[in-house]
């Protein structure tokens, strides 16, 4: 942000003003509720009977939340044209265990000239309510996110451990959801793909291991989200084959065509490609702590 400061007489009239540039720079941590933050502020123009500025800086933060190291720099700093003071700030979320807590930044300057009265020297500012910072303890360890920024997980169709699994999200997203996000759904992705994949599915998933060896149901949207679930009658059937250098999708049934209407896949796809694909997506969600009910997006890359 910018901020001016303005120098007035006794009577009102503008003597001169300094204009200076804040930049902040925050960065959260998936294993530590301690939030650092470097802070650079320079002045950029000065004119009239301003010719240097001094700049306190101190911050706080809301709700469970401590600034731990809350100024930049001790004291204040002298600045003239161009020159700038830089520092690093801290703050802490005291999240109980098993609980998660949003909070926000705040930041105060405190700015006069040499030998001038102070007229209104204090700069006050929040962080956007849009992007607060959520720390949690419910995961194993403890953390912190910005949710706003919404979690990616990213496939790649010549990754080989598991392309055939990104080929059939890719068909899945690009042909039936439009690239929809998911949403995790905690503790539901066993009973999720029993509906889908496994007995209480009312069309059973029927293996095609003529054409993928040690094949498997590989379902999406995935069995740990609340989009998953789907009775596996209801899902396209799809066989990934890679040919001439790219996946192919071909129909795994003659007797169930794909109407590119349905809300789920069913792919063929090697157990092992199964569940590195599956690994990668629990990987995700204590990286960037992804809770129960929060949505995440699914992009498949070549």
């Amino acid at each position: 942000m910018e901020v001016t400061y303005q120098l007035l007489s006794d009577k009102g009239a503008l003597l001169g003003t300094g204009l200076m540039d804040v930049k902040t720079s925050l960065t959260t941590s998936a294993t530590s509720t301690t939030v650092n933050e470097a802070v650079t502020v320079k002045v950029t123009k000065v004119s009239g009977q301003v010719k240097n500025l001094n700049i306190a800086f101190d911050v706080k933060c809301t709700s469970a939340c401590t600034a731990t190291g809350n100024r930049p720099w001790p004291g204040t700093k002298t600045l003239g044209l161009n020159a700038q003071a830089s520092g690093s700030v801290a703050y802490t979320s005291n999240v109980a265990s098993g609980a998660r807590d949003s909070f926000q930044t705040q930041y105060h300057m405190y700015v006069t000239t040499t030998g001038n009265i102070p007229t209104q020297p204090n700069v006050n500012w929040d962080s956007p309510t849009q992007a607060k910072i959520r720390c949690d303890a419910e995961l194993t360890s403890r953390g912190c996110v910005i949710p706003e920024r919404r979690a990616v997980l990213e496939y790649s169709l010549s990754d080989p451990k598991h392309g055939s699994a990104a080929a059939a999200y890719s068909f899945a997203q690009g042909h039936l959801r439009n690239w929809a996000p998911l949403s995790r759904a905690d503790g539901l992705a066993n009973a999720n793909r029993a509906r889908t994949c496994g007995a209480q599915s009312s069309d059973p998933f029927v293996p095609l291991p003529q054409h993928v060896p040690n094949d498997s149901c590989d379902e999406f949207p995935f069995a740990g989200s609340f989009e998953g679930g789907t009775d596996g009658a209801q899902c396209a059937d799809i066989l990934p084959l890679y040919e001439n250098g790219q996946w192919m999708i071909y129909e795994a049934r003659t007797d169930k065509p794909v109407t590119y209407l349905e809300p789920c896949v069913r792919g063929h796809v090697a157990l092992d490609a199964n569940e590195s694909a599956g690994g990668k997506y629990g990987s995700l969600v204590k990286t960037q702590r992804i809770l129960d009910t929060e949505k995440y997006d699914v992009n498949v890359i070549a």
